[in-house]
């Protein structure tokens, strides 16, 4: 089964800074090992820290990606404690 996951997080960049992580080739092979597909990122209109993103993958891929990529993430501007997510079938 496919579930889509809606995170928002805080991050300790700017967002075009960020960007540049999460669209690097190296961030889109980790996901792709896992079918997880980005649909959507952006960031609050109102606190330019605060960000959306929104993937879609099969039921228990994002658990693995946390377990195998979850150190790499807070390399990436992430502030890891502010993760808030929820999952939608």
């Amino acid at each position: 089964m496919q579930r889509t996951t809606v995170f928002t997080f805080k991050i300790k960049t700017t967002f075009d800074e960020w960007l540049t992580y999460f669209d690097s080739e190296d961030s889109y092979r980790r996901l792709s090992e896992l079918n997880i597909n980005p649909l959507y990122r952006g960031r609050s209109s109102t606190d330019p820290q605060k960000v959306i993103v929104i993937h879609q993958y099969p039921e228990g891929n994002m658990e693995k990606f946390f377990e195998k990529h979850g150190s790499w993430m807070a390399t990436q501007g992430i502030e890891i404690s502010s993760i808030e997510m929820s999952d939608w079938l």
